[in-house]
């Protein structure tokens, strides 16, 4: 097995599949979070980038889906992994196209997040929020608002409303972090999509708990990751 001399590190996604999995599951994840291969990382690749340059567009552009589907159904790979990661980045768009209609972004302006943003580090754990989409607007007394959308895609673990809203709380965190000079924070501006679920959960307006519950987690984390 290849040695990592990082620290800790875990995706949010991750993260939050961890606080609600059984010991063993735990330690996969961060198995798999210590020895990352690029095929896992990049499993959803195609379906993320379409559908964020959707929301960017504030959904009045659907070309880049559309587009993705085309060049994906014409692949015709080899390897068997292949083939399933290209099946489930097509029916994510497919399926994400059935869902615009439930997306609301709440009169705010869309653009692409940044593809290497900082992390969020809490005990020494950096978490890797990297939100697809930042959103801004502008409240009611015209101060500027912001808040950051994050996609979640995997079947295998689809979010519900208690996970999807540590989620959010960690968007709101991190907004906190690497973007107070924008604006202040709005909940209501950090919703989560879960295309594999075909649900849209809206950003969530407490956050103090759920952080507490986080900044636990982490230290377990932290505690555990030497010994993967």
């Amino acid at each position: 097995m290849a040695k990592s001399d990082k620290g800790p590190r875990i995706s949010v996604n991750k993260l939050c599949e961890f606080m609600v999995a059984k010991a063993a599951r735990q330690r996969n994840i961060l198995h798999d979070q210590k020895y990352p291969t690029d095929f896992k990382g990049m499993y959803y690749r195609e379906a993320s980038e379409a559908i964020a340059s959707v929301i960017a567009s504030n959904l009045e552009n659907i070309n880049p889906i559309e587009n993705a589907i085309n060049i994906l159904s014409q692949i015709t790979p080899d390897k068997i992994g292949t083939q399933r990661r290209v099946a489930r980045n097509l029916d994510a768009l497919e399926t994400f196209q059935l869902m615009l209609d439930d997306v609301d972004l709440k009169g705010a302006q869309a653009k692409l997040g940044d593809q290497s943003p900082p992390k969020l580090i809490i005990h020494g754990v950096e978490i890797s929020v990297r939100p697809e989409i930042i959103l801004t607007a502008t409240g009611k007394s015209q101060a500027p608002l912001v808040g950051a959308m994050k996609l979640h895609f995997p079947r295998t673990f689809s979010l519900n409303a208690d996970s999807a809203g540590y989620v959010s709380a960690i968007l709101q965190e991190w907004c906190k972090v690497h973007m107070h000079d924008a604006g202040a924070v709005n909940g209501t501006l950090c919703p989560v999509i879960d295309v594999g679920s075909k649900t849209v959960f809206e950003g969530v307006k407490s956050t103090t708990a759920r952080m507490k519950d986080v900044d636990a987690i982490c230290q377990n984390i932290a505690a555990l990751w030497p010994t993967i």
